[in-house]
Protein backbone atom coordinates (compact mmCIF):
# COMPACT_ATOMS: atom_id res chain seq x y z
CA UNK A 1 0.00 0.00 0.00
CA UNK A 2 3.36 2.42 1.00
CA UNK A 3 5.03 1.64 -2.01
CA UNK A 4 1.42 2.31 -4.39
CA UNK A 5 1.02 5.80 -3.01
CA UNK A 6 4.45 6.49 -3.12
CA UNK A 7 4.18 6.18 -6.92
CA UNK A 8 1.27 7.75 -7.42
CA UNK A 9 2.07 10.91 -5.67
CA UNK A 10 5.25 10.76 -7.85
CA UNK A 11 3.54 10.68 -11.20
CA UNK A 12 0.80 12.59 -10.73
CA UNK A 13 3.03 16.05 -9.88
CA UNK A 14 4.38 14.69 -13.59
CA UNK A 15 1.31 14.64 -15.20
CA UNK A 16 0.24 18.22 -13.85
CA UNK A 17 3.18 19.98 -14.65
CA UNK A 18 2.77 18.95 -17.96
CA UNK A 19 0.76 21.55 -18.83
CA UNK A 20 2.69 24.10 -16.72
CA UNK A 21 5.71 23.66 -18.28
CA UNK A 22 7.00 26.04 -21.15
CA UNK A 23 8.47 22.20 -22.51
CA UNK A 24 5.57 20.17 -22.08
CA UNK A 25 6.42 17.01 -19.65
CA UNK A 26 4.62 13.54 -21.02
CA UNK A 27 1.08 12.73 -19.98
CA UNK A 28 0.67 9.69 -18.45
CA UNK A 29 -2.24 7.31 -18.32
CA UNK A 30 -3.59 7.15 -14.54
CA UNK A 31 -5.65 3.70 -15.42
CA UNK A 32 -2.33 2.26 -16.83
CA UNK A 33 -0.76 3.08 -13.93
CA UNK A 34 -3.10 1.90 -11.93
CA UNK A 35 -3.25 -1.49 -13.73
CA UNK A 36 0.48 -1.50 -13.34
CA UNK A 37 0.67 -1.21 -9.69
CA UNK A 38 -1.53 -3.87 -9.50
CA UNK A 39 -0.34 -6.13 -12.05
CA UNK A 40 3.88 -5.55 -12.49
CA UNK A 41 6.24 -7.60 -10.90
CA UNK A 42 8.08 -5.98 -8.02
CA UNK A 43 11.49 -5.47 -9.38
CA UNK A 44 9.48 -2.99 -11.86
CA UNK A 45 11.48 0.48 -11.54
CA UNK A 46 9.90 3.50 -11.84
CA UNK A 47 11.69 4.61 -15.32
CA UNK A 48 10.24 1.78 -16.97
CA UNK A 49 6.45 2.08 -15.37
CA UNK A 50 6.95 5.73 -16.44
CA UNK A 51 7.98 4.53 -20.07
CA UNK A 52 4.80 2.14 -19.90
CA UNK A 53 2.30 4.48 -19.32
CA UNK A 54 3.50 7.70 -21.21
CA UNK A 55 0.28 8.53 -23.11
CA UNK A 56 0.74 7.58 -26.68
CA UNK A 57 0.85 11.43 -28.39
CA UNK A 58 0.51 9.44 -32.00
CA UNK A 59 -2.37 7.26 -31.30
CA UNK A 60 -3.96 10.62 -29.42
CA UNK A 61 -3.86 12.48 -32.33
CA UNK A 62 -5.42 9.55 -34.84
CA UNK A 63 -8.45 8.56 -32.65
CA UNK A 64 -9.25 5.60 -31.19
CA UNK A 65 -8.83 2.22 -33.52
CA UNK A 66 -7.95 -0.72 -33.40
CA UNK A 67 -4.13 -1.06 -34.22
CA UNK A 68 -3.86 1.83 -31.87
CA UNK A 69 -5.48 0.01 -28.82
CA UNK A 70 -3.53 -2.99 -29.61
CA UNK A 71 -0.25 -1.32 -29.64
CA UNK A 72 -1.66 0.68 -26.30
CA UNK A 73 -2.28 -3.13 -25.00
CA UNK A 74 1.31 -4.13 -25.94
CA UNK A 75 2.66 -1.20 -24.30
CA UNK A 76 1.02 -1.92 -20.68
CA UNK A 77 2.74 -5.46 -20.86
CA UNK A 78 6.10 -4.89 -22.20
CA UNK A 79 8.66 -4.88 -19.13
CA UNK A 80 6.30 -7.59 -17.85
CA UNK A 81 9.26 -10.16 -17.18
CA UNK A 82 6.63 -13.39 -17.53
CA UNK A 83 4.81 -11.98 -20.67
CA UNK A 84 5.47 -12.68 -24.70
CA UNK A 85 3.52 -10.54 -26.67
CA UNK A 86 1.51 -12.50 -30.25
CA UNK A 87 3.12 -11.43 -33.25
CA UNK A 88 1.15 -12.69 -36.29
CA UNK A 89 -1.89 -14.33 -35.44
CA UNK A 90 -1.87 -17.58 -33.32
CA UNK A 91 -4.60 -20.40 -34.59
CA UNK A 92 -5.05 -23.98 -34.83
CA UNK A 93 -7.23 -25.34 -37.88
CA UNK A 94 -8.59 -28.86 -36.06
CA UNK A 95 -9.47 -29.82 -40.21
CA UNK A 96 -8.14 -28.42 -43.15
CA UNK A 97 -9.15 -29.97 -47.00
CA UNK A 98 -7.16 -29.20 -49.92
CA UNK A 99 -8.70 -29.77 -53.05
CA UNK A 100 -6.03 -29.43 -55.04
CA UNK A 101 -4.85 -32.45 -53.39
CA UNK A 102 -1.42 -33.10 -51.04
CA UNK A 103 1.84 -32.06 -52.80
CA UNK A 104 3.54 -35.38 -53.11
CA UNK A 105 6.50 -34.72 -55.35
CA UNK A 106 8.97 -33.90 -53.10
CA UNK A 107 8.71 -36.67 -50.68
CA UNK A 108 8.60 -39.06 -53.70
CA UNK A 109 12.05 -37.67 -54.59
CA UNK A 110 13.59 -38.22 -50.95
CA UNK A 111 12.10 -41.94 -50.83
CA UNK A 112 10.30 -44.81 -52.17
CA UNK A 113 7.22 -43.62 -54.07
CA UNK A 114 4.86 -46.39 -53.03
CA UNK A 115 6.11 -45.61 -49.48
CA UNK A 116 4.79 -42.07 -49.80
CA UNK A 117 0.83 -40.85 -49.33
CA UNK A 118 -0.74 -37.92 -47.40
CA UNK A 119 -4.09 -37.09 -46.90
CA UNK A 120 -5.59 -34.07 -48.36
CA UNK A 121 -7.10 -33.30 -44.74
CA UNK A 122 -5.17 -32.35 -42.49
CA UNK A 123 -4.40 -30.27 -39.00
CA UNK A 124 -2.51 -27.39 -39.25
CA UNK A 125 -1.53 -24.39 -36.43
CA UNK A 126 0.43 -21.31 -36.30
CA UNK A 127 2.12 -20.39 -33.19
CA UNK A 128 3.47 -16.97 -33.30
CA UNK A 129 5.47 -14.66 -30.98
CA UNK A 130 7.46 -11.03 -30.65
CA UNK A 131 9.42 -9.86 -27.83
CA UNK A 132 10.23 -5.77 -27.40
CA UNK A 133 13.90 -5.81 -27.06
CA UNK A 134 14.74 -1.91 -26.79
CA UNK A 135 13.49 2.00 -27.55
CA UNK A 136 14.55 4.87 -28.91
CA UNK A 137 17.71 3.32 -29.79
CA UNK A 138 17.97 6.61 -32.36
CA UNK A 139 15.45 8.80 -30.54
CA UNK A 140 13.02 9.22 -33.41
CA UNK A 141 10.78 6.37 -31.77
CA UNK A 142 12.07 3.59 -33.15
CA UNK A 143 11.20 -0.10 -30.97
CA UNK A 144 13.93 -3.03 -31.60
CA UNK A 145 11.80 -6.60 -31.64
CA UNK A 146 12.95 -10.18 -32.60
CA UNK A 147 9.95 -12.40 -33.07
CA UNK A 148 9.57 -16.35 -34.14
CA UNK A 149 7.00 -17.93 -36.08
CA UNK A 150 6.29 -21.87 -36.27
CA UNK A 151 3.70 -23.10 -38.92
CA UNK A 152 3.09 -26.62 -38.89
CA UNK A 153 1.18 -28.97 -41.11
CA UNK A 154 -0.14 -32.52 -39.41
CA UNK A 155 -1.57 -35.49 -40.82
CA UNK A 156 -3.40 -36.15 -37.90
CA UNK A 157 -6.31 -38.17 -39.83
CA UNK A 158 -3.52 -40.04 -41.76
CA UNK A 159 -4.24 -43.84 -41.73
CA UNK A 160 -0.39 -44.22 -40.97
CA UNK A 161 0.10 -44.81 -37.35
CA UNK A 162 2.89 -42.27 -36.98
CA UNK A 163 0.39 -39.43 -38.01
CA UNK A 164 3.23 -37.25 -39.06
CA UNK A 165 3.95 -33.74 -39.01
CA UNK A 166 4.22 -33.13 -43.11
CA UNK A 167 6.16 -29.78 -42.78
CA UNK A 168 6.46 -27.61 -40.04
CA UNK A 169 8.17 -24.36 -41.03
CA UNK A 170 10.72 -22.08 -38.75
CA UNK A 171 10.56 -18.35 -39.06
CA UNK A 172 12.83 -16.17 -36.79
CA UNK A 173 13.30 -12.27 -37.46
CA UNK A 174 14.39 -9.32 -36.03
CA UNK A 175 12.82 -5.82 -36.96
CA UNK A 176 13.13 -1.79 -35.86
CA UNK A 177 9.67 -0.53 -35.68
CA UNK A 178 9.25 3.30 -36.10
CA UNK A 179 6.30 5.87 -34.78
CA UNK A 180 5.25 7.37 -37.83
CA UNK A 181 1.54 9.85 -38.71
CA UNK A 182 1.60 10.35 -42.36
CA UNK A 183 -1.62 10.34 -43.59
CA UNK A 184 -2.72 9.56 -46.88
CA UNK A 185 -6.35 9.47 -48.59
CA UNK A 186 -7.41 9.08 -44.56
CA UNK A 187 -5.20 6.51 -43.91
CA UNK A 188 -2.92 7.28 -40.91
CA UNK A 189 0.60 5.24 -41.84
CA UNK A 190 1.04 4.37 -38.22
CA UNK A 191 4.03 1.80 -38.11
CA UNK A 192 6.83 1.60 -40.68
CA UNK A 193 9.01 -1.64 -40.05
CA UNK A 194 12.18 -2.91 -41.31
CA UNK A 195 13.13 -6.21 -41.05
CA UNK A 196 15.49 -9.19 -41.55
CA UNK A 197 13.63 -12.79 -42.06
CA UNK A 198 15.31 -16.15 -42.13
CA UNK A 199 12.62 -19.15 -43.13
CA UNK A 200 13.17 -22.77 -43.07
CA UNK A 201 11.44 -26.04 -42.88
CA UNK A 202 14.84 -27.28 -41.12
CA UNK A 203 15.19 -30.17 -43.52
CA UNK A 204 18.37 -31.93 -45.20
CA UNK A 205 18.10 -32.44 -48.81
CA UNK A 206 16.08 -32.83 -50.85
CA UNK A 207 13.00 -32.15 -48.81
CA UNK A 208 15.24 -28.90 -47.37
CA UNK A 209 13.74 -25.45 -48.14
CA UNK A 210 15.18 -22.11 -46.60
CA UNK A 211 15.55 -18.27 -47.65
CA UNK A 212 16.15 -14.83 -46.32
CA UNK A 213 14.52 -11.55 -47.10
CA UNK A 214 15.29 -8.40 -46.19
CA UNK A 215 11.02 -6.69 -45.74
CA UNK A 216 9.79 -2.92 -45.29
CA UNK A 217 6.52 -3.14 -43.93
CA UNK A 218 4.13 0.04 -43.61
CA UNK A 219 1.00 -0.13 -41.59
CA UNK A 220 -1.88 1.95 -41.91
CA UNK A 221 -5.03 2.43 -39.80
CA UNK A 222 -8.29 3.87 -39.88
CA UNK A 223 -11.13 3.49 -37.01
CA UNK A 224 -11.36 -0.76 -36.85
CA UNK A 225 -10.15 -1.47 -40.12
CA UNK A 226 -5.38 -1.83 -40.61
CA UNK A 227 -4.04 -2.23 -44.10
CA UNK A 228 -0.27 -3.25 -44.38
CA UNK A 229 2.27 -3.45 -47.41
CA UNK A 230 5.36 -5.75 -46.94
CA UNK A 231 7.56 -5.39 -49.82
CA UNK A 232 10.98 -7.54 -49.71
CA UNK A 233 14.23 -8.26 -51.26
CA UNK A 234 15.56 -12.14 -51.12
CA UNK A 235 19.14 -12.44 -49.89
CA UNK A 236 21.26 -13.84 -52.80
CA UNK A 237 22.06 -17.30 -52.46
CA UNK A 238 25.02 -19.53 -54.43
CA UNK A 239 23.01 -21.47 -57.24
CA UNK A 240 24.83 -24.22 -55.56
CA UNK A 241 23.52 -23.77 -52.02
CA UNK A 242 20.05 -22.68 -53.39
CA UNK A 243 17.60 -25.26 -52.29
CA UNK A 244 14.27 -23.57 -53.90
CA UNK A 245 15.06 -21.63 -56.96
CA UNK A 246 12.68 -19.43 -58.25
CA UNK A 247 11.02 -19.04 -55.14
CA UNK A 248 10.86 -15.43 -55.36
CA UNK A 249 8.30 -16.20 -58.76
CA UNK A 250 6.17 -18.34 -57.08
CA UNK A 251 6.12 -16.34 -53.34
CA UNK A 252 5.89 -12.87 -55.19
CA UNK A 253 7.63 -9.63 -53.87
CA UNK A 254 4.90 -8.30 -51.89
CA UNK A 255 2.39 -8.62 -49.32
CA UNK A 256 -0.65 -6.75 -49.26
CA UNK A 257 -3.06 -7.37 -45.94
CA UNK A 258 -6.61 -6.27 -44.83
CA UNK A 259 -8.26 -6.65 -41.48
CA UNK A 260 -10.93 -5.08 -40.30
CA UNK A 261 -14.06 -5.57 -37.20
CA UNK A 262 -17.19 -4.99 -37.52
CA UNK A 263 -18.68 -5.38 -34.15
CA UNK A 264 -17.58 -9.18 -33.11
CA UNK A 265 -16.78 -9.59 -36.71
CA UNK A 266 -13.07 -10.06 -37.59
CA UNK A 267 -12.14 -10.06 -41.22
CA UNK A 268 -8.50 -11.01 -42.71
CA UNK A 269 -7.48 -10.68 -46.51
CA UNK A 270 -4.22 -11.61 -47.59
CA UNK A 271 -2.50 -11.07 -51.17
CA UNK A 272 0.89 -12.03 -52.43
CA UNK A 273 1.89 -11.24 -56.04
CA UNK A 274 4.96 -11.25 -58.10
CA UNK A 275 3.77 -8.69 -60.90
CA UNK A 276 4.84 -10.72 -63.66
CA UNK A 277 2.45 -10.17 -67.00
CA UNK A 278 3.35 -13.12 -68.69
CA UNK A 279 3.74 -15.70 -65.64
CA UNK A 280 1.65 -14.47 -62.93
CA UNK A 281 1.90 -16.25 -59.28
CA UNK A 282 1.50 -15.24 -55.99
CA UNK A 283 -1.69 -16.63 -53.43
CA UNK A 284 -4.61 -15.16 -51.58
CA UNK A 285 -6.08 -15.74 -47.99
CA UNK A 286 -8.77 -15.22 -46.49
CA UNK A 287 -9.88 -15.21 -43.18
CA UNK A 288 -12.94 -14.96 -40.93
CA UNK A 289 -12.80 -14.90 -37.06
CA UNK A 290 -15.55 -14.42 -34.31
CA UNK A 291 -15.33 -14.59 -30.45
CA UNK A 292 -17.06 -17.36 -28.97
CA UNK A 293 -14.90 -17.77 -25.27
CA UNK A 294 -12.81 -15.08 -23.38
CA UNK A 295 -9.84 -14.80 -25.65
CA UNK A 296 -10.87 -17.86 -28.16
CA UNK A 297 -12.65 -17.22 -31.59
CA UNK A 298 -13.91 -19.51 -33.78
CA UNK A 299 -12.02 -19.16 -37.01
CA UNK A 300 -12.51 -20.08 -40.94
CA UNK A 301 -9.60 -19.76 -43.44
CA UNK A 302 -9.32 -19.86 -47.55
CA UNK A 303 -5.96 -20.26 -48.82
CA UNK A 304 -5.62 -20.50 -52.56
CA UNK A 305 -2.33 -19.95 -54.38
CA UNK A 306 1.94 -20.89 -54.26
CA UNK A 307 3.30 -21.03 -50.95
CA UNK A 308 1.29 -22.07 -48.32
CA UNK A 309 4.47 -24.15 -47.05
CA UNK A 310 8.08 -23.72 -48.01
CA UNK A 311 7.65 -27.73 -48.86
CA UNK A 312 4.62 -25.96 -51.47
CA UNK A 313 6.72 -23.19 -52.76
CA UNK A 314 5.89 -23.92 -56.48
CA UNK A 315 2.78 -26.04 -55.58
CA UNK A 316 -1.00 -24.06 -56.28
CA UNK A 317 -3.36 -25.23 -52.85
CA UNK A 318 -6.85 -24.44 -52.67
CA UNK A 319 -7.44 -25.52 -49.22
CA UNK A 320 -9.92 -24.42 -46.39
CA UNK A 321 -10.12 -25.20 -42.79
CA UNK A 322 -12.18 -24.37 -39.39
CA UNK A 323 -10.83 -24.10 -35.71
CA UNK A 324 -10.04 -21.64 -33.55
CA UNK A 325 -7.98 -18.75 -33.52
CA UNK A 326 -6.41 -17.06 -29.94
CA UNK A 327 -5.08 -13.64 -31.24
CA UNK A 328 -5.25 -11.82 -34.56
CA UNK A 329 -3.85 -8.69 -36.09
CA UNK A 330 -5.85 -6.39 -33.77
Amino acid sequence: MLKTTWLIATLTPLMSLSVLAETPLPKYDAECIQKALEDQAPNTTLQQLRDQCVLDQAALEQGKTALNARLLSEKSTKYDPFTIQPYRPNYLIIGSYNFAGTNEHPFQQATLPQATHFEPYEAKFQISLKIPIADDLFGIGDHLYIGYTNRSFWQAYSHNISAPFRETNHEPEVWMSFDNKMEIFGWRNRLIDVGLSHQSNGRSDPLSRSWNRIYTRLMFTKDNSTFSIKPWIRVPEAASNDDNPNISHYMGNIEFTFTSKLEKHHFKIMVRDNFSETDNKGAFELGYSYPVHRNMKAYIQWFSGYGESLIDYNYRNNSIGIGVQFSGWS
